[in-house]
């Protein structure tokens, strides 16, 4: 599900370069490109999680509310588990509207995963609603927020899952989830959690010594939403500003803020817009061409991509992010 063109939108694109004028916003910026041909970013091999055991009543129903809660759910779970995630892969939970097929899957399920922090805020009348009264668990219980003063996250930023220290808190909890549903399962989902959680610590350590390879004044990020804060705070880049100034994407800049972030890109020196792959580039393209800049548009941000993209698994969608990353800015 890509980001719509709506009239609005046309009309910001076209009073962009009329502002960048009045603003006086130079376009001569050139940026020192390094000719030394860099490593390929490469990601260690995991090792595997242990077989999970079979249940005699068949796999447990479990609905998650997006499909990062969804793979988490099954990274844990394994064989013992059927996942549903309500949100599909490749789309925007932030203006995702449920379907009667989701309250139906909902009615259905054993244990409902939810992410919470207003993120899957759509969620909430269904869970009430449903019939089958089945347990919930909010996955991000206990997780560190990062503090904003935008109204509909009165809870903090809820991109989390960018920092891999977050999830293993998450998973912790979904795994009590799990056991509280399916006691029988104690044994095999204790082990799959533990053999996943040293898979989210080879993650974290290795995209950290990727991120080192970027040379320090070029470790500066603009994105088209404020999704990546865990990740900028992780890793220690800099985070120069988004093209909507918003962690939702619905949000709407102005031309001036779009003519003030041209202006902040050239003064900075950043390479390359990020943009994800959810949501229509043509915004952003606009604004890197006033900049003179690149943009990279295949970032994961709110949710996995599809079956093969290489980002339908939590961990791959991480390893594919920082893979564009640092080749964006080296």
């Amino acid at each position: 599900m890509r980001r719509s063109w709506t009239n609005p939108r046309l009309i910001l694109i076209s009073a962009i370069a009329m502002t960048v004028v009045l603003l006086n916003v130079s376009s001569t910026f050139v940026l020192a490109q390094d000719t030394a041909t860099p490593a390929p970013v490469e990601f260690p091999a995991l090792s595997s999680l242990p077989d999970a055991t079979f249940r005699t009543d068949g796999p447990l129903s479990v609905v998650a509310t997006t499909p990062i809660l969804a793979d988490i759910t099954r990274q844990i779970g394994g064989q013992r588990l059927d996942v549903t995630s309500l949100l599909p892969p490749n789309a925007d939970p932030h203006d995702f509207e449920p379907s009667p097929r989701d309250l139906v899957a909902i009615d259905s399920t054993a244990l409902i995963v939810e992410h919470g922090l207003q993120l899957d805020a759509w969620a909430g009348d269904m869970i009430a609603n449903a019939e089958a009264g089945a347990p919930v668990v909010v996955a991000t219980t206990g997780v560190p927020t990062i503090a904003t003063d935008e109204e509909s996250f009165t809870d903090g930023d809820p991109h989390v899952w960018f920092d891999p220290t977050n999830v293993k808190i998450m998973v912790d909890n979904i795994t009590a989830a799990l056991i509280a549903a399916d006691p029988e399962g104690t044994t095999s989902y204790e082990a799959r959690r533990d053999a996943y959680k040293a898979q989210l610590d080879t993650l974290d350590a290795a995209i950290a010594q990727q991120i080192a390879t970027i040379p320090a004044e070029r470790r500066k990020l603009v994105t088209n939403h404020d999704a990546f804060g865990y990740y900028v705070a992780r890793y220690g880049l800099t985070f120069v500003g988004s093209v909507i100034p918003s962690l939702d994407t619905r949000a709407e800049p102005s031309a001036k803020e779009t003519a003030e972030m041209i202006e902040k890109i050239k003064a900075e020196g950043v390479p390359v817009i990020f943009t994800e792959a959810t949501l229509n580039p043509e915004l952003e393209e606009e604004l890197a061409k006033q900049a003179g800049v690149t943009v990279v548009a295949n970032l994961y941000g709110d949710s996995l991509g599809e079956a093969g993209s290489g980002a339908d698994t939590y961990i791959g969608m991480m390893e594919t992010n920082s893979r564009s990353i640092v080749e964006g800015l080296r």
